[in-house]
């Protein structure tokens, strides 16, 4: 085996004005030009051949900005020392170690010099060294001598720095190490989020961070008939990847707290232990979360408005949500084709990773691992450990992330409020399971046995009744009319059999169809499609215009109709029509709704049956049956009287007091004063 070349040389590499090229010259010395890119010469030979490595002073050409200052590399020309710049700096996202020559920024050899010394002495402290690794000692001496001869003051800077977890503007690479997995706060959520620092590029006012984190992947949608889209995906699919990330770091005076800058890397963090059990914690949740999940929400929702035309990041509408929603990523990419989220891609270039058949997983237990690990590797032996693991979760039919990866996990969750009507990005640390309850079916104040019927339809229909039309997919819904009065329970009667079956309910209004066929036609299919998806009970409430019987004179509002008949007949699922004015039905209509409930003015009993509840939701259940019967007595409706109460409720609350009669008696005779002083106007304008 050859000795090791041990001879350091140094050139500027500066741009010719007038011949318009680039060449190397000595340092200190005359123009090469016949010395090319990489020490290469016209011949093909190698000038460098003969030196351990290069230092190479990149000056900038005449016409550059003003304030350019030289950039130096090392150009790596012992194999012995590139072999133990990869022991030290192992996988770094811009390194091919494949690269002849291989160039080093200086900065990035300043910042691994702690390691380079600590390997440096790992060799020394060998009794028996292989010739090789004799070869590797002596070429890593050169270079850590070099680094210690020339710029000892910077890494002693750094060093003093460090140990007291500060850091200046201009040695902020020397934590800025490629793989390195920075802390920093996620702007949709305002929760502490993990990413690994891929590569940056250095400004005089910022640094540019070119990082990864892991994202759930895009998943094909397939569209049904009418335009819903019904996303499924196998498990043997994989769920998640990485998504590519920029952040600024801008200028800073002085010396700085590297944990008070807006990212920085996680070891500096007060409590690292603690930081990355929480990352995992919330990771594992976040997982659980991916697909459709129907939950409750409460807290700071967020909706990208626009980007930062000078960081490029995004500025956000803040909306406080406290209601239940659909987390489904799959469904706001399509609902929302042109906003800016990011795209997440296998580690293999964002194809589904085959297994060759040598390297699927065979066995189990860690010598099984390893096997399969070993044959990954010699068929795509580019791939990290990550990635290795990600192909045999992928054979197996499951993927499955490492710790590592689960840090890098998003906090954001992508989804529709339910009550908001709103596609909103949530976070996820302020998910909770809903709480399901059967007392609003139970307290659901029907006349006769309509309240048992309705239960007995649902139900019915809920255990995917085996019953067709004669023409495939089509009359397969409920759909059940609700008619009557304002505040009698119509909408109630909706949100208690969503309650009672445990399915989302999607409340959407007549009046926001559309005005015309066509727009009624788009609105449908999105409903109806993206009800089915999330298997969603539809109420369309004030539904007066669809069901009211046609006229020969409008045509336009016949157009309406005749869509709406269309999607009702086609819709597989249980759909609520509620209506105030409804003066005579569509005979259409009468033959395709299912059950029409109608709802007539509360009587007495229905009056007391509704306070007790509400009383009793309120723990307040001391009233005297005088009390009761003059509550009774007014002429309020339900939703009245449920605002009645929790006004009284805030009225007690505010002067310190238990809720009592006088309190509710106080809000309706606000309510009964301010009622009649709209009638008596109302009726004063209309003569």
């Amino acid at each position: 085996m050859s000795e090791p070349p041990l001879q350091v040389k140094r050139v500027d590499h500066v741009y010719n004005v007038q011949t318009r090229t680039w060449a190397y010259e000595d340092t200190k010395a005359q123009i090469q030009p016949q010395v090319l890119s990489g020490g290469k010469m016209a011949d093909g030979s190698d000038a460098w051949q003969s030196y351990c490595f290069v230092v190479v002073r990149k000056i900038p050409p005449p016409n550059s900005a003003p304030g350019l200052e030289p950039t130096v590399v090392v150009s790596i020309k012992s194999p012995y020392l590139l072999a133990a710049c990869k022991n030290v700096v192992g996988t770094v996202p811009t390194i091919s170690w494949t690269v002849d020559p291989l160039e080093l920024s200086i900065d990035l050899l300043i910042s691994f010099f702690p390691r380079f010394v600590a390997y440096l002495d790992e060799l020394q402290g060998k009794t028996d060294p292989s010739s090789e690794e004799v070869h590797i000692l002596d070429s890593l001496r050169v270079l850590v001598d070099y680094l210690r001869e020339n710029h000892q003051i910077t890494i002693s800077k750094i060093h003093n720095l460090l140990t007291h977890g500060e850091i200046t503007y201009d040695l902020i690479y020397a934590i800025l190490i490629p793989g390195t997995l920075l802390v920093t706060t996620d702007n949709a959520t305002g929760e502490p989020c993990a990413l690994q620092l891929h590569n940056y590029t250095a400004g005089p006012m910022f640094y540019m961070l070119n990082c990864t984190g892991v994202d759930a992947l895009d998943r094909p949608p397939s569209v049904d008939l009418f335009g819903g889209v019904v996303s499924k995906q196998g498990s043997d699919m994989p769920k998640f990847g990485r998504v590519e990330r920029t952040l600024h770091l801008t200028r800073f005076q002085g010396v700085a707290k590297i944990k008070r800058l807006s990212i920085y890397p996680i070891e500096y963090h007060t409590d690292e232990v603690k930081l990355k059990q929480a990352l995992l914690a919330r990771a594992r949740r976040w997982m659980g979360l991916n697909g459709v999940q129907h939950v409750h929400y409460q807290g700071t929702a967020v909706i990208a408005s626009a980007t930062d035309s000078i960081m490029g990041g995004k500025i956000y509408i803040k909306y406080d949500v406290d209601s239940r929603i659909m987390i489904d990523r799959n469904e706001f990419t399509h609902r929302n084709a042109n906003y800016d989220m990011p795209r997440a891609q296998l580690a293999n270039g964002g194809q589904q990773a085959q297994v060759p058949r040598q390297a699927q997983v065979q066995g189990t237990g860690a010598a099984a691992g390893a096997a399969n690990r070993r044959a990954v590797q010699k068929q795509y032996p580019l791939f990290g450990l990550t990635d290795f693991q990600t192909l045999l979760r992928q054979a197996a039919g499951n993927q499955e992330l490492s710790d590592d990866d689960l840090m890098l996990a998003t906090p954001v969750l992508y989804g529709f409020s339910l009550s908001d009507k709103l596609w909103l990005e949530f976070n996820v640390e302020k998910v909770r399971p809903i709480v399901w309850s059967d007392e609003p079916f139970t307290n659901l104040v029907l006349p006769g046995n309509r309240r048992d019927l309705l239960r007995s339809l649902v139900e019915a229909h809920n255990s995917d009744l085996d019953f067709d039309d004669f023409v495939q997919g089509k009359g397969q819904g409920l759909v059940i009319s609700l008619f009557g009065p304002p505040g009698v329970g119509k909408t109630l009667s909706a949100e208690a059999t969503s309650e009672h079956l445990r399915r989302p309910l999607y409340m959407i209004g007549g009046g926001d169809l559309g005005a015309d066929a066509t727009a009624v036609d788009t609105t449908l299919k999105r409903v109806f499609g993206i009800a089915a998806s999330w298997s969603a009970i539809v109420l369309i409430d004030e539904a007066d215009v669809f069901l009211e019987q046609r006229s020969m004179r409008d045509i336009a509002r016949n157009a309406m109709v005749a869509v709406f008949l269309r999607h009702v007949e086609y819709y597989r699922g249980i759909l609520f029509l509620t209506t105030n004015r409804v003066k005579a039905f569509d005979p259409a209509f009468l033959s395709r709704i299912h059950v029409a409930l109608r709802f007539r003015e509360l009587s007495k009993e229905a009056k007391l049956k509704i306070w007790q509840a509400f009383l009793h939701k309120v723990h307040t259940g001391d009233l005297t049956d005088d009390e009761l019967d003059n509550l009774v007595s007014r002429e309020v409706n339900g939703r009245q009287i449920k605002n009645a109460t929790r006004t009284a409720m805030s009225l007690a609350k505010s002067r310190g007091e238990k809720l009592g009669y006088k309190h509710l008696a106080e809000t309706l005779d606000a309510m009964e004063e301010f009622a009649s002083d709209f009638y008596e106007r109302d009726s004063v304008t209309e003569s």
